[in-house]
């Protein structure tokens, strides 16, 4: 039998105003509009990428692979109804669920609840026992006795499996967070999503017809409002291509994705050429790649002891590298990458550097993960998301006394030094560590 409409719209109201989901604001206004769009027979709005905008305030830049924030939500809202029909809503009228996989709900009329059609048992009732008489009559009733002693058992049940489950949930993301509280706790304090940055280096002219990598350090600066769009033409007449980005970048996204979704904070992406002084002032950003390709990054107030930049080698060539411009005792004073061969592919030692940095305001952060090379860089995101190198950053760092909790310096940079094998990061090194001012 279909569900009326005003039916399934009074059970929302019922679920919503329940114990069960009391608190969570998020997940009601979830369950609000998949209910409210599905009664009125609009599912074309019920895609992921359209819930992430509407429901949960996400820009037009919305990318399902790297945010989760709608199937983590709907996971937590499945678990909520499983156990409100547990608990609260047993006996109600109508159910309301969400198929795994799916942002459509269901509906469906409770056979054991207040109000549902049970006119074929109340019926069925006078004829069973002239039929069978007294006795048989005795006999379905105790067996409907039963039946409901099994079914409150397996609820019972699984109202403690949900709730075990759902405190797993939260034991493991309570986990997550407490080792890496006294690393990530300043940029993740905000409820707003962080912003991760990734570098769109570019290059002058097209796949077809030949690229030449644009080396910003060698160019004048140009302010991210100033910068050449996609197809544009360069100052000496060639097409500007900024659609490429290194490989060390990319699988960064993918450590720091995986990293905010087990704490469970949300991020989202920008590409670095379109970064702004705005972003800078009223956000947290973590930014993936060096001043080379990151121009924004050049010009930041805060002074930093190691920088990257052109290093002249002892062949009386240039290289980029790292320039340790405070070297303490048993530093170098420049860091270099070690290449094989004559291709980039041949690196097989880099160093990179995990600079925390103040924002333009007090209360926001910068935190860069740049190499020398995209290998570095992608190194540089796995030393801050891996657990095992979380806790070797936390024991270098920690300033507390002993039997106190970890408390890292408000700003610093760490020197890291990368060994790659077939263009892979294999192991990370620490070096060294400078606390900024």
């Amino acid at each position: 039998m279909d569900v009326s409409r005003d039916d399934k719209l009074q059970q929302l109201e019922k679920v919503l105003q329940s114990r069960i989901l009391h608190g969570s604001e998020s997940l009601r206004a979830f369950l609000r509009y998949v209910v409210e769009n599905a009664v009125d027979h609009r599912e074309i709005f019920l895609k992921e990428y359209t819930i992430a905008t509407e429901v949960f305030g996400r820009d037009r830049s919305y990318d399902s692979r790297n945010d989760s924030v709608v199937r983590v939500q709907a996971g937590r809202l499945r678990t909520k109804l499983h156990e409100y029909y547990a608990t609260e809503g047993v006996n109600d009228k109508v159910v309301i669920d969400l198929p795994k996989g799916h942002y459509t709900p269901l509906f469906s009329y409770n056979p054991h609840g207040n109000g549902a059609d049970a006119g074929v048992g109340v019926a069925g009732a006078a004829p069973a026992a002239g039929r069978y008489g007294v006795k048989g009559l005795r006999l379905a009733v105790a067996a409907l006795l039963l039946l409901c002693v099994g079914l409150g058992i397996l609820a019972v049940n699984y109202r403690s499996e949900a709730i075990r489950q759902s405190n797993l949930s939260i034991r493991t993301a309570a986990g997550a967070g407490l080792a890496t509280a006294p690393l990530w706790n300043d940029l993740l304090r905000s409820n707003e999503p962080v912003l991760v940055a990734f570098s769109n280096t570019r290059f002058q002219g097209t796949a077809e017809t030949g690229m030449k990598l644009i080396k910003p350090l060698t160019t004048p600066e140009r302010g991210p409002d100033s910068a050449s769009a996609a197809g544009a033409a360069a100052e000496d007449g060639q097409v500007v291509t900024e659609h490429y980005t290194g490989v060390g970048e990319v699988m960064g996204v993918y450590a720091l994705g995986d990293l905010f979704c087990r704490v469970g904070h949300s991020f989202r992406l920008k590409r670095s050429l379109l970064l702004n002084w705005e972003d800078l002032k009223t956000q947290n950003i973590v930014v993936l790649g060096s001043p080379a390709e990151n121009i924004l990054i050049r010009d930041l107030p805060q002074a930093q002891d190691f920088v990257f930049g052109l290093i002249k080698e002892d062949g009386g060539g240039t290289a980029f590298g790292l320039s340790n411009t405070r070297p303490q005792a048993g530093e170098q004073k420049t860091y270099l990458a070690k290449q094989e061969g004559p291709s980039r592919s041949q690196i097989s030692e880099d160093y990179a550097l995990i600079s925390l940095l103040r924002g333009l305001e007090s209360d926001r952060r910068l935190l860069i993960l740049a190499g020398i090379t995209t290998f570095g860089t992608q190194a540089a995101a796995e030393y801050v998301t891996k657990p095992e190198y979380i806790k070797d950053l936390i024991d270098h760092l920690n300033t507390a006394r002993p039997g106190e909790a970890p408390k890292l310096p408000p700003y610093y940079q760490i020197l890291v030094k990368v060994k790659v094998n077939g263009g892979v990061p294999v192991q990370i090194f620490y070096v060294t560590h400078h606390v900024l001012q």
